[in-house]
């Protein structure tokens, strides 16, 4: 049989913390050369898992093997001496470094006590080539991609001879290209005995790539099975713990009012002549490559950049641009992309994050009405279901699905006319998606008007009542989500092709 050799056992762990037991007896083996995916939804015990493979947390009980030997790691580093690297969501790469140092970085090369530079830049070339990257070690880390930073983070993990890979979501912020480039490298690593263990919540990625899949849900084994023995429904079943009878809400009952915001001929540093309307009770959808522009042009209409040229408008007045809080005062909310970085305060409760931009609506004479506050924040939690014991839980000890509930309702406070919410279900588990697709449904229904910007052409399609895509900055068409429209005709536009055919 393929796959044969154990190298890294887990068996029968079980890590607490205060009234939390994380994981439950949970059993989990690696083979040589093979690519394990570990599924489940957040809050699951996924990321408890890793960090016990790889020394971040030390488990209360059970037995942790490698090759067959009982093991106690104590630190990352002692994990890395054994072979055990991760790639995290959270790169860590040291951006003012060039490529080389980043590679070999706590790690380098030495002779007679000083750097040796030779043997450096010399292995960082084999490294690179590797990896299939066409770029110079002496290139400022700073100046690559995300997707070529994240081919970095998996290159380090060769410098210090790795037996087992773990990736943590490593296609979250990818292209299509690159992602297609990890998933070579990926067979590569697997063919020189490399094991893999995958974790991501692109299921179609997690069946492409994986020999074994096994899902953990509430801290426990749930199954672990070789791939070809599972099909995708059964896998959504086993991690939510019931069939997933839709993933998107049915579109009936919408309907669209008036145009409530309009913008015309926008042009910035990243986009130019961008025209487009949102009606009372839309869906619309931005859809382009990675680096295309669809952020920056939200971020512009929102005011939290400045455009050189154009007009936006709201219920038919002009905002003035490069100021967000006439656009919060006019009726815009944004959920923005990074919720982690910019849409939340991962060390404050939720009542306090949830209320935060409505605080002088719920203030008198400069002191916060506290109970008018709670009020306001418990209405909210119950409304869009959010997960936690209470108003008080911090932010950043929820799941990403209750975080982004919680950015969702800072902004459902203000009662906005328009709301652009920015890849809503970035790094979400598939119950999650669901119950955020539903809240969106449900308020296109109420007549607020939404942009919804997204990488993933079936979201659009399953969401949004039309497209607009985006191509290098250029505006290349607008197109309405019907049964008949495919996602190749997407995908065609937002590589450049005119509705028409054409190049844009």
């Amino acid at each position: 049989m393929e796959h044969e050799k154990v190298i890294v056992e887990l068996r029968e762990i079980t890590k607490t913390f205060p009234g939390v037991k994380a994981l439950d007896g949970v059993s989990f083996d690696v083979r040589e050369g093979e690519v394990h995916s570990l599924c489940g939804e957040n809050g699951a015990g996924k990321s408890t898992l890793i960090k016990v493979m790889t020394g971040a947390h030390q488990a209360n009980s059970g037995e942790y093997l490698i090759d067959g030997v009982p093991v106690h790691i104590k630190s990352t580093q002692e994990a890395i001496g054994l072979g055990i690297s991760c790639v995290y969501q959270e790169l860590s790469i040291a951006p003012q470094l060039d490529v080389a140092k980043n590679l070999f970085i706590g790690n380098l090369p030495m002779k007679g006590g000083l750097v040796d530079h030779k043997t450096l830049y010399r292995r960082s070339a084999e490294i690179l080539q590797e990896l299939g990257m066409d770029i110079s070690p002496k290139t400022i880390a700073g100046d690559l991609s995300v997707g070529q930073q994240q081919m970095l983070e998996i290159g380090r993990a060769l410098t210090r001879n790795a037996r087992l890979i773990i990736m943590d979501e490593p296609t979250s912020s990818l292209s299509e290209a690159e992602t297609e480039t990890l998933f070579r490298v990926i067979r590569q690593l697997t063919e020189k005995n490399i094991a893999v263990v995958y974790i991501s919540h692109h299921l179609d990625e997690v069946m492409y790539l994986s020999d074994r899949i096994t899902v953990i849900r509430d801290g426990k084994n749930i199954i672990s099975r070789n791939k070809d023995d599972i099909t995708e429904e059964e896998l959504i079943t086993n991690m939510i713990g019931r069939p997933l009878d839709k993933q998107y809400p049915e579109k009936t009952g919408r309907k669209q009012g008036d145009v409530i915001l309009e913008v015309e001929n926008l042009t910035g540093g990243k986009f130019r002549n961008v025209s487009f309307q949102v009606r009372k009770g839309e869906v619309l959808g931005f859809f382009g490559l990675v680096g295309a522009g669809r952020s920056e042009i939200m971020r512009a209409v929102f005011g939290v950049d400045k455009y050189q040229s154009g007009t936006v408008m709201l219920d038919g007045k002009k905002l003035r641009g490069g100021d967000p809080a006439a656009a919060i005062d006019a009726g815009i909310g944004f959920c923005t992309e990074d919720r982690k970085k910019e849409g939340l305060a991962l060390k404050l409760a939720i009542l306090l994050n949830m209320t935060l931009v409505k605080l002088p609506f719920l203030s008198k004479i400069g002191w916060i009405q506290r109970k008018a506050q709670r009020l306001a924040a418990d209405e909210f939690m119950q409304s869009i279901s959010i997960k936690a014991p209470s108003v008080n839980q911090l932010v950043g000890n929820l799941s990403g699905g209750n975080q982004q509930k919680v950015v969702v309702a800072k902004w459902l406070m203000m009662h906005p006319k328009v709301l652009i919410v920015d890849e809503p279900t970035r790094g979400i588990d598939v119950g999650s998606k669901a119950e955020i697709y539903e809240i969106i449904n449900r308020l296109s229904k109420e007549g607020i008007g939404i942009i919804v910007v997204s990488s993933e052409i079936e979201e659009i399609m399953g969401i949004c009542d039309s497209v607009v895509t985006i191509y290098e900055g250029n505006q290349t068409a607008q197109l309405e989500i019907t049964p008949e429209l495919t996602r190749e005709e997407i995908m065609a536009c937002a590589l450049g092709k005119s509705k028409g055919g054409g190049a844009a």
